[in-house]
């Protein structure tokens, strides 16, 4: 009986460990992702430079987001131009970018030091809405150095492992870019 109930208690304080990460306010969700403010380049397999800006867009309130994937028809599909802020009605990290032929709803989590955004995009293509559901990780590796990760999703919309393609984990590292 004290195994049960020292077990009980254990999992009782993880669960209550594990919410910690979550903030319960719009200032503590705005300071736990401030890092990200700046401008972040990497550069591709394909040799063509990626950028993600993060800005104020109202100081310590809403974020906005504007990538630019580079120069190729195929990367100019997916730029594209957001707002990150905190839903008090949920009390959750929320975001609404605008992309060529369709918008990406995204919800933001805390857990294990990483940010964890998963993103439903809506997309029109030859005439059919279209819906795609992932998750990515974001990390800060020290103030000049990001990494993300591509996540599966599953229909419950838990995040599972780092998604693989052609053998290689979906891993990248942006670096702040220099004023």
């Amino acid at each position: 009986m004290k195994k049960l109930i020292s077990l009980l208690i254990f999992v009782g304080l993880a669960i209550n460990v594990s919410g910690q990460d979550q903030p319960t306010n719009r200032e503590e969700a705005m300071a736990k992702v401030s890092w990200l403010i700046g401008d972040w380049e990497r550069t591709g397999s394909n040799g063509n430079t990626q950028q993600v800006s993060y800005k104020w867009a109202i100081e310590n309130v809403a974020m906005s987001i504007t990538t630019d994937g580079g120069s190729t028809a195929a990367s100019r599909i997916m730029q594209f131009s957001g707002v990150l802020g905190f839903d008090i009605k949920s009390g959750k990290l929320v975001g609404k970018s605008f992309i060529r032929r369709g918008h990406i709803d995204t919800e933001w989590s805390f857990a294990d030091g990483k940010l964890i955004e998963k993103s439903t995009i809506n997309v029109k293509y030859q005439g059919e809405v279209r819906e795609f559901k992932f998750a990515r990780s974001y990390r800060s590796v020290d103030k000049n150095t990001m990494e993300t990760a591509m996540h599966s999703l599953n229909d419950a919309g838990e995040v599972g492992e780092v998604v693989e393609r052609n053998g290689n984990k979906m891993i990248q590292k942006y670096h702040r870019k220099k004023p």
